[in-house]
């Protein structure tokens, strides 16, 4: 098995974010902008960009430029993330609403164009985690106080290992907070059915918050509040 290291990750996503050429390996021509994209289900790493792309009344994609003024790259190796660098507006919401879970980002304006990463749209903030081998798996996940029914995605980075019982881009709920920074998950609301796990291990989770959007809604983004998270 082998690693990228942080200054190869970080170079790729500025590549492709901030139109940074790669010294000796790539230069930076074609696409000016990237094209963000709003879902009410998970699109999938084989989805393209209207893979569950919503079709609330007078939805569009928003164009955001490949550039320092449109993405941040920050983070450090492992994780490497991106953000929008200012506040992304989408078209009013008419008639027909929908609720949003993901967003986007490809190379087409609309069309079945290449989807090229997406996350769950929520408060911004990705966590590392610890877990015990429990029945449930019991999470630490310090700097977060956990809510019950919230949407935790979890991920693997380079220097982690996923319990064994928990999936990586499997997108669960808090199924019970027993106090502090501790949490256990479900794949369904309510606790119905609760994550058993059958080793330790430690990952990275995202916290997402799904938007309804209704007649005069404007889904609006802040700028930092979109966040991509790479490994």
């Amino acid at each position: 098995m082998s690693n990228l290291t942080g200054g190869t990750t970080t170079a790729a996503w500025q590549l492709i974010f901030n139109a940074t050429n790669w010294t000796n390996i790539a230069s930076s021509t074609g696409a000016t902008n990237l094209y963000l994209s709003l879902h009410n289900a998970d699109p999938g790493t084989s989805g393209n960009q209207t893979t569950n792309e919503t079709a609330y009344s007078n939805y569009a994609r928003v164009a955001v430029a490949r550039s320092t003024a449109g993405w941040t790259v920050g983070g450090s190796a492992p994780t490497v993330n991106v953000t929008n660098a200012a506040s992304i507006s989408f078209a009013q919401c008419g008639a027909s609403g929908d609720t949003l879970y993901y967003v986007g980002f490809g190379l087409a304006s609309s069309g079945s164009g290449t989807l090229l990463g997406y996350a769950p749209i929520g408060p911004g903030a990705g966590y590392n985690f610890t877990c015990t081998s429990a029945s449930p798996g019991v999470l630490t996940v310090p700097g977060y106080t956990p809510t019950l029914n919230a949407r935790v995605s979890i991920f693997q980075d380079a220097s982690s290992t996923l319990p064994s019982g928990i999936s990586e881009g499997t997108t669960y709920y808090v199924g019970t907070a027993p106090g502090g920074n501790t949490l256990t998950l479900s794949t369904t609301a309510g606790n119905a059915n609760p994550v058993n796990t059958s080793s330790v291990g430690n990952g990275f989770a995202t916290i997402s918050n799904p938007l309804s959007v209704s007649n005069g809604v404007t889904p609006s983004f802040a700028a930092g509040s979109i966040i991509f998270y790479f490994s």
